[in-house]
């Protein structure tokens, strides 16, 4: 797990992240709703493909920006900063990554759903890089657990060595 949490997540292949949205129900009250989206880490320099497609004309704004995790924020500027026009549906962008690290797709609807791609090359197993963790964790367990067993395996080759001679001392004492 340690070795699968270390080196997986460096295993980058071309991937696409998809989607629809925003999935709610628009009322009076509700006229808009902001759904984020984040891209697992792009090396910088790599091609990105954003394609939106909006289901009403100037009702969608798009963000692609790089992504903080650790301040959890968004870092300027952004890849992609379009707001639609009245007559426009829908957006496909060719860019590259301004810098590496994880990026965050922000696209805010007004009472319209949408679909999007994003494709570039990242790793499939970025989730993987949690399992670390756990390796970690499991290392101190493993570590007492081969201890242990050692301790019961030289119990029971006393135990059966005993146990070796005591069909011999039965068969002296019948004598008797």
């Amino acid at each position: 797990m340690l070795l699968i949490g270390l080196l997986m997540p460096y295993y980058k292949v071309p991937q696409r992240l998809t989607g629809t949205g925003p999935n709610v129900s628009f009322s009076s009250k509700t006229t808009y709703w902001t759904r984020f989206y984040i891209v697992p880490p792009i090396d910088q320099g790599t091609p990105i493909n954003l394609n939106l497609l909006s289901d009403k004309a100037g009702r969608t704004s798009v963000i692609l920006v790089p992504y903080d995790p650790q301040l959890q924020t968004i870092v300027f500027p952004p890849l992609v900063n379009v707001v639609f026009r009245n007559d426009q549906r829908g957006i496909v962008v060719f860019a590259n990554a301004t810098r590496s690290g994880p990026y965050m797709l922000m696209i805010t609807s007004y009472n319209s759903t949408y679909q999007f791609s994003v494709s570039s090359v990242w790793s499939p197993f970025y989730d993987l890089r949690s399992a670390t963790t756990f390796a970690i964790l499991l290392i101190p367990i493993g570590l007492v657990t081969i201890y242990y067993d050692g301790i019961v395996e030289r119990k029971e080759k006393k135990f059966n060595e005993a146990l070796k001679g005591l069909p011999r001392q039965l068969a002296n004492m019948s004598s008797l």
